[in-house]
């Protein structure tokens, strides 16, 4: 199972992108709402990809992007402040907040290959 990190400060959106994520067959680490929280969670556990909001408080993740191309582990900016973004990371995939469903539900497999099928989501949606 592949396993994806989410970083986001915004207590409500974290937990609802965690969900998300988790009903959708991923396993979840986090969500982390600061660099060096990302960061001691990326030491204990090997993630797969990364799920990132641009704005973590007064700090910007781009420190923790960093890091994650090092590992070689993909990652999607989930924000809504996308006019932050430095020009060495405009051509890396974007989900504008409020994020859609069936836009990360497409963008997630795409940077990871094929998932095995999981249970469906509740409604029936998957």
């Amino acid at each position: 199972m592949h396993r994806i990190l989410v970083v986001e400060d915004d207590n409500v959106l974290a937990m609802e992108l965690a969900w998300f994520v988790q009903e959708a067959g991923y396993a979840v680490l986090g969500p982390e709402r600061s660099v060096a929280d990302a960061r001691r969670a990326l030491a204990r556990t090997a993630v797969d990809l990364a799920l990132l909001d641009i704005t973590l408080g007064s700090e910007t993740v781009f420190p923790l992007s960093q890091i994650l191309e090092g590992l070689g582990v993909p990652f999607i900016f989930v924000t809504d402040t996308p006019a932050l973004l430095p020009a060495e990371y405009r051509r890396r995939p974007l989900v504008p907040k409020p994020w859609q469903p069936a836009v990360l539900l497409a963008l997630i497999p795409q940077l990871l290959g094929p998932q095995l099928p999981g249970p469906p989501l509740r409604g029936g949606r998957r």
